[in-house]
């Protein structure tokens, strides 16, 4: 059965999809009662043996990143280093060991969760000048985006020789000396003329680029990586479509692609669900409510069938919604 975790406060709880129910199986908290996570990340470790080990990221407030398993049900290891509190993590495509986090202190950080260390910084001169609200990685592992409070959104590129040789490198650096942290202050892209306000989540769709503020919209849109118009790194963009619903003007709240690509959820401040059918032409949303959801919906999952959807919301309260699948269809 598919498992999920949420975070808040300073716990982390783990449930499980039931037949028709939804049941908590673990639950964690952290040592400091002052904490509260803001984002929590499956991670993964291949043991000795060959196995694979499953265990969760959690960060928050404190800037630490947690790294708990759910087998040995304790915290393995803690990751410190960021400068601020840390608003998302996102585990690499391709290699589990890598994880990225998103910060307050206006940076990205890639940590090598094997070894145990901080190799890359995305920010600085070209960087983000506020808060990085979220991030996220292609399915190719070439380039991530990020986004924040500067109401921009940034491409960085993973394909340079500098950062294949740095994550390269972070795998088998025995040096006394401290491991040489590799800066990145140029993006490969950037612009603010999307949105006009806080940019509180972005995701890669294929080659096209989801993102939302606090607009009452999920705008669907294209990075041009070739022209060159105010500076040095390209800012031109074209919008595609505009996913458009109501009651949204609050920021940090999360939207969701389905993993077969033919879902967009998003929750909105007054407890609803707006789901668009994208496997064909993109239409009106479904609205999914309950009378006792009334609170801001903050962020909302799939399942990897995407037969099941949850969502969190402000109350503490875990929707969950089952995908109807009609004979015939």
């Amino acid at each position: 059965p598919p498992v999920f975790a949420t975070v808040g406060s300073n716990r982390v709880t783990v449930y499980e999809c039931g037949e028709n129910s939804v049941n908590v199986i673990q639950s964690y908290s952290d040592p400091c009662v002052e904490e509260i996570f803001y984002t929590v990340c499956w991670v993964y470790d291949e043991t000795e043996e060959g196995t694979i080990e499953t265990g969760l990221a959690v960060a928050g407030m404190r800037g630490l990143i947690r790294v708990v398993s759910l087998t040995k049900l304790r915290n393995l290891f803690t990751l410190m280093g960021c400068g601020d509190s840390i608003n998302e993590l996102k585990l690499h495509p391709t290699d589990n060991n890598l994880l990225l986090s998103a910060s307050k202190d206006n940076s990205l950080r890639l940590w090598n969760l094997k070894t145990r260390r901080c190799i890359l910084i995305f920010g600085g001169l070209e960087g983000h000048r506020d808060e990085v609200l979220s991030c996220d990685f292609d399915l190719q592992a070439s380039y991530v985006l990020s986004c924040g409070m500067d109401h921009s959104v940034k491409m960085w590129s993973l394909e340079s020789e500098d950062v294949k040789d740095i994550i390269e490198l972070s795998y088998s650096y025995k040096d006394e000396k401290p491991f040489p942290v590799l800066n990145k202050h140029f993006p490969v892209f950037g612009t603010r003329n999307i949105h006009r306000n806080y940019v509180d989540c972005v995701r890669w769709f294929g080659n096209f680029v989801l993102s939302k503020s606090c607009e009452n919209k999920i705008v669907c849109w294209k990075p041009n990586l070739s022209v060159k118009k105010s500076s040095d790194i390209p800012d031109q963009s074209e919008v595609l479509h505009s996913f458009d619903y109501g009651n949204c003007d609050i920021w940090y709240m999360r939207f969701a692609i389905s993993p077969d690509f033919d879902a967009i959820a998003a929750g909105n401040q007054i407890g609803k669900v707006f789901l668009w059918d994208i496997s064909e032409e993109p239409s009106k949303p479904a609205i999914l409510s309950h009378q006792k959801c009334s609170t801001a919906i903050r962020q909302v999952c799939f399942s990897p069938d995407s037969t099941i959807m949850v969502a969190v919301s402000d109350d503490s309260t875990v929707w969950r919604w089952d995908k109807e699948i009609r004979s015939g269809s």
